[in-house]
């Protein structure tokens, strides 16, 4: 799905999943910027604790970043015990200056673990291969004697943030965060994965209480393919939204089958009992190119640049309701009604009324500009 190779692959067992924000396949490739994408923490030696819960909330801010947050409850069935724990974050790469900052991830940022209510300290490695791991410690390379690259638009090394984490016997909670720079491409505005399956590897191969929460702001399309899920039904939408099912390599570029949600406002919600994913959490957000005719109007903020002129009268004055019509408008021309309802985020609201002063300052130049 990337455009580098995750050396880190065949590492040790991975706490829960990972973060990944990526461009594409290689063969989906194309102009962009590919920021981060990195594993979760990882146990650098194999150890007998269990899953008992986790919460996963994913927070799109503002087109800018992903946030992320991690609640764990852990158990450990013997004697209190210290192991060192690793969290992998790829290098950026593409149009960007993949070089460490200040020994840091160049675009990840706010990373904290705080564990049975004490916030851990950690290190940063810089690593190659999936071998850093010995005797349960983290090796780092000198990126001074490295004969690899170590700065342009790519490099050779990738980051492992890691902590000694103390733990007790019986239950361990872990609050996990950090975010990450929201990648993009010509084909997707934004990509990003979550590896679920690496659940599978701790003493009890399951999540006993999986929750995922994903917050992708207001009035925002996006698609999550069906890997570990069968369908819809397992999904909740806490606000207003809609959901549909897509057929894959047909309605997606180069993705297998997926849900595509548009949401208004909220979030979803996906919960299960005894959680053995099968596959991984894929969300992505494509663009479409130009609507040459204006005859498919786009529901998300960011593609509204890319309609094109509108061909007459009436495409004009559809342009102008769009803000309206996203908030669920019933118009009374029928014209306008009829348009609207043909589109598959149309989600009619008999009780909204239009009020230009109550629109975000871009939809009210947007309502300006095709006055």
């Amino acid at each position: 799905m990337n455009l580098i190779v995750n050396p880190a692959q065949t590492l040790h067992v991975c706490l829960i999943s990972c973060i990944l924000f990526s461009l594409a396949q290689d063969t989906k490739a194309n102009d962009g910027v590919f920021y981060a994408r990195g594993n979760q923490l990882i146990p650098v030696a194999e150890t007998d604790i269990s899953v008992r819960k986790e919460i996963l909330s994913l927070k799109k801010v503002r087109n800018q970043h992903i946030e992320v947050t991690v609640y764990y409850e852990f158990y450990n069935p013997g004697n209190a015990k210290t192991i060192t724990v690793g969290f992998e974050a790829a290098s950026p790469s593409g149009d960007v200056e993949a070089a460490p900052r200040q020994g840091r991830h160049p675009f990840m940022r706010d990373f904290t673990v705080n564990m049975n209510k004490t916030l851990l300290p950690y290190e940063v490695a810089f690593v190659a291969d999936s071998l850093y791991a010995d005797k349960g410690k983290v090796k780092t390379m000198k990126l001074d004697t490295f004969k690899g690259a170590t700065d342009g638009n790519h490099v050779d090394f990738f980051y492992v943030y890691h902590f000694q984490a103390p733990f007790k016997k019986g239950l361990n909670i872990i609050r996990h965060t950090y975010s990450y720079a929201l990648s993009g491409s010509v084909a997707y505005h934004y990509d990003f994965a979550y590896v679920l399956t690496a659940a599978n590897r701790w003493a009890n191969k399951q999540i006993d209480d999986f929750t995922l929460l994903i917050d992708p702001g207001e009035f925002e399309t996006f698609n999550i393919e069906k890997t570990f899920f069968r369908d819809s039904s397992q999904w909740l939408i806490k606000g207003i939204g809609k959901v549909r099912e897509l057929k894959g390599m047909g309605e997606t570029y180069f993705r297998p089958h997926a849900l595509r949600f548009h949401v208004q406002k909220g979030i979803l919600i996906f919960r299960q009992q005894n959680f053995k994913p099968e596959g991984e959490l894929e969300v992505f957000a494509e663009n479409y190119g130009y609507f040459y005719d204006s005859t498919y109007l786009p529901f998300s903020y960011y593609q509204q640049d890319r309609i094109a002129e509108p061909a007459d009268a009436f495409r004009r004055k559809a342009l102008r309701n769009l803000p309206f019509a996203r908030r669920g408008y019933v118009f009374k021309d029928r014209q306008l009604d009829a348009f609207f309802r043909g589109m598959d985020w149309y989600i009619p609201n008999p009780g909204y009324r239009p009020d230009i002063k109550l629109l975000s300052e871009a939809e009210k130049q947007w309502i300006a500009k095709w006055k």
